[in-house]
């Protein structure tokens, strides 16, 4: 295989961030792109380079050949477009979270290994430098074992409106953010929570989906992972991260005033900054190569290499159920107030 070819399933905000990682890596080529509105899917397509446009799965498989598709479709499609691309024998790369619930990932799992293809979970936060660099700490053993995790990571609410909609997301802000905290506490800690207790409510947004959600999750040997979700931060995206070990401590924070390049913008500018900014004018705080800093470059290089048989995954879409399971135990704790464990 000299080039890999890859069909991109959605052409909204993160399929936006991908086509740049894509048009910045030898060796693949997004050749058609599938989206929902064959006008925003065609001004998508230009500006990505991108020669075939479809709105079905048959007009995608119509257009030119390709070996693998980028799933970057709403939540509610994630199961319907990982079974075809399985049974096409297509390998996948899916975005976070893998299902709206562990039952839809379980069956997304199934298709794939059944098919025999590349599956690969897009946890993007486990290819970030920044994370990469903790987990090489964390792992050296300079912290000692592991005791307490504690993640957060807020805004004041994603960009489309069926993140809002119950329905179709699977979830609120623990389904969008936390999910991305949980997939680090398995992986720091080595496998699954014994059992979770979790709080969720809603408290501005006019949505049927929590926009706080918090909990904690308790594994094996008694170490605790910490998980904090937000849509009710103002002041852009925040992500913080700590590690308490036996000889240690680290502490991480990627907010916007963290950023090493500050600009005040007396006038309003049209300028892109940053993910989840809220304003266009006074201090802002752009974030330098975000599709790198953010972990999609090395996410999706990987994959490609995957594909190519030169690597195995990551992060496989066993790992994204992982995560599901977790995050129904968590609804499920906060629907009764009590420690649930997983599955019960």
């Amino acid at each position: 295989m000299t080039t890999v070819r890859v069909a991109m399933l959605g052409a909204g905000f993160i399929a936006g961030f991908r086509a740049q990682v894509y048009a910045r890596i030898e060796g693949v080529r997004v050749v058609s792109v599938l989206g929902k509105d064959r006008a925003a899917t065609e001004a998508f397509a230009t500006q990505a380079g991108i020669g075939w446009v479809a709105t079905t799965w048959q007009e995608l498989l119509d257009g030119p050949e390709f070996d693998a598709v980028d799933l970057c479709l709403p939540n509610d499609l994630h199961m319907e477009f990982a079974l075809l691309a399985a049974a096409a024998g297509k390998h996948i790369l899916c975005e976070k979270p893998l299902g709206r619930s562990a039952a839809e990932a379980e069956r997304m799992l199934a298709a794939a290994e059944a098919a025999g293809i590349v599956h690969a979970y897009g946890e993007n936060m486990i290819h970030a430098p920044d994370f990469r660099e903790i987990v090489d700490i964390v792992r050296a053993g300079t912290l000692g074992r592991p005791l307490w995790l504690r993640g957060r990571e807020a805004h004041f609410g994603p960009h489309s409106p069926w993140f809002f909609q119950r329905e179709l997301a699977g979830g609120g802000a623990l389904v969008d953010m936390g999910c991305h905290l949980i997939g680090l506490f398995n992986l720091f800690l080595g496998g699954l929570p014994e059992a979770v207790l979790a709080h969720t409510a809603t408290l501005h947004h006019d949505t049927d989906c929590e926009d706080n959600a918090f909990a904690l999750l308790r594994y094996p040997g008694g170490a605790i992972g910490q998980c904090e979700a937000s849509w009710t931060q103002r002041g852009g995206m925040a992500v913080a991260f700590e590690v308490q070990g036996t000889d240690g401590f680290l502490s991480y924070d990627r907010s916007a005033l963290s950023q090493p390049i500050k600009v005040f913008a007396q006038k309003r500018t049209e300028r892109y900054f940053s993910e989840k900014a809220e304003q266009d004018r006074g201090w802002l705080f752009p974030t330098v190569d975000e599709y790198w800093r953010y972990g999609y470059y090395d996410q999706i290089r990987h994959f490609v290499r995957c594909v190519r048989g030169e690597e195995r995954p990551l992060l496989s879409f066993a790992e994204g159920l992982a995560v599901n399971r977790v995050m129904d135990a968590c609804y499920a704790s906060a629907a009764s107030g009590t420690w649930r464990t997983l599955g019960a």
